[in-house]
């Protein structure tokens, strides 16, 4: 089973349906986490989790949590607020620090990293990745990124003419001056997008190869029988 984890607060936005791509292309078993559902406070830095691998927070991480010493790998989404991973990611990487301690069962583990955003997907991608790899070591496998172009102010309802939104400030003046209008075409969906659509289902893949060389090379005991390394 792989943990298919995302952060997005938008049920079946474009991150959802790709952390769910990835994941069926895995041919893996997958259970769907939707972090934005969850009662999750803040990382505390109290380190009680030392011990036992257990946070002292009991809110809803704690069943997250139980879950990754049966995983066999991750998927990872996040989403690009203000140039970096939302919070909501944030969070949840914060407190994945129960599993950092003693007997930890992240070191080695393959994890792919997805993220999306109006603009720049690759920064928060670089967050996650960092959180995944430099401090909890797992083996990042690699990334699929969704550039959306749909920044906050196509909803907020002051994008047409808003001087302090992204198509003021960034669009051609030509441009923003005949923007009188947020239509429905200007939400670009990751399906549409060829070169997303295979990113997604080469990460999957991936996680499929990392996953399976893994439990070929991990060793398997009992009755002091050891399967070895093929290479």
């Amino acid at each position: 089973m792989i943990l298919a984890i995302h952060s997005s607060p938008e049920p079946d936005g474009n991150l959802e349906r790709m952390t769910i791509h990835a994941a069926e292309a895995s041919g893996l078993e997958y259970e769907l986490v939707r972090l934005a559902e969850l009662d999750m406070r803040p990382c505390l830095g109290c380190a009680k989790c030392a011990g036992n691998n257990k946070c002292m927070q009991q809110d809803d991480l704690a069943a997250v949590f139980e879950k990754f010493p049966r995983a066999r790998g991750v998927i990872m989404g996040a989403v690009n607020y203000n140039g970096m991973m939302n919070s909501i990611a944030h969070i949840f990487l914060e407190r994945l620090f129960v599993h950092y301690h003693q007997n930890s069962v992240l070191r080695g583990m393959p994890a792919g990293v997805l993220a999306v955003g109006g603009e720049e997907p690759e920064k928060a991608a670089g967050n996650v990745i960092s959180y995944l790899k430099d401090i909890y070591f797992f083996n990042v496998i690699g990334a699929a990124l969704f550039k959306s172009d749909v920044p906050p102010c196509f909803s907020c309802g002051y994008g047409t003419k808003c001087p302090a939104g992204m198509p003021a400030l960034h669009w051609p003046e030509e441009q923003f001056k005949d923007f009188n209008r947020v239509r429905k075409s200007m939400f670009l969906r990751y399906e549409d997008n060829p070169d997303a659509v295979l990113a997604c289902t080469r990460l999957g893949q991936a996680l499929f190869e990392a996953v399976t060389r893994e439990q070929i090379r991990r060793p398997k005991s009992g009755a002091g029988f050891y399967i070895g390394s093929s290479g």
